[in-house]
């Protein structure tokens, strides 16, 4: 992987990186969907539908994870 690519890679913090990952394995257990999470940072609309897609979720879990998720990225 060159330097340049490296340098230019977005950050994120613990807090961030944990949410997401909550988010992700949560929703991937309760519905069996994958949540392409490159994407889900890059893509506003596509987070908004997969954040909207967790909180009809039965799973408390997920829900709980979508409302954490969405409150830190507002």
């Amino acid at each position: 992987m060159s330097a340049s690519r490296v340098i230019n890679a977005p950050s994120y913090t613990d807090e961030e990186l944990a949410l997401q990952t909550r988010f992700y394995v949560s929703v991937r257990r309760a519905s069996g969907r994958v949540v392409d999470m490159v994407w889900f940072r890059q893509n506003k609309e596509y987070a908004r539908a997969m954040l909207d897609f967790a909180d009809n979720i039965v799973d408390r879990e997920a829900r709980d994870a979508s409302r954490c998720l969405r409150q830190h990225l507002s």
